[in-house]
């Protein structure tokens, strides 16, 4: 009879443990600072963030983009991103999924998915359709401590 309750008793904790809302109650991973590192592009049209190449076809591209992550209340957050050598910076509002490495973020014109790697490291891509442009780019980013 005792080995029963036991058993139940830890069946019983397990489920409790592993239950989406056991898992909701664990801290989010803080996000805030600022966030700087490569990206590569595939760029077509008119983009804001990168110099007009007169180009009518798709254009690779380079560049060191930053992230600021400026408030964040548990899952969600604001910020700005732009080329790190750059003048322009668009905000950004982001929310972190239960799994707690998967980042949705939207800008203006354009939507991200974000991976975290790390605590302080992070796979960036970001895709964007408007009337005169199209993009597609993925940035390494790390935290600066």
């Amino acid at each position: 009879m005792m080995t029963r309750i036991c058993a139940f008793n830890l069946v019983v904790g397990f489920l409790a443990a592993s239950s989406p809302s056991a898992v909701a109650q664990q801290p989010y991973p803080d996000l805030k600072g600022t966030w700087i590192g490569p990206g590569q592009s595939v760029t077509q049209g008119k983009m804001d963030h990168w110099p007009n190449t007169g180009e009518t076809g798709p254009v690779f591209r380079e560049g060191s983009w930053t992230i600021v992550i400026d408030r964040q209340e548990g899952n969600r957050f604001t910020g700005s991103h732009g080329l790190t050598e750059g003048t322009r910076r668009d905000p950004i509002l982001g929310v972190i999924r239960a799994d707690q490495r998967t980042i949705h973020m939207v800008d203006d014109d354009g939507t991200f998915l974000t991976i975290l790697s790390g605590p302080d490291t992070m796979e960036m891509c970001r895709t964007e359709v408007t009337a005169d442009s199209r993009l597609v780019s993925c940035r390494q980013l790390t935290r600066q401590r």
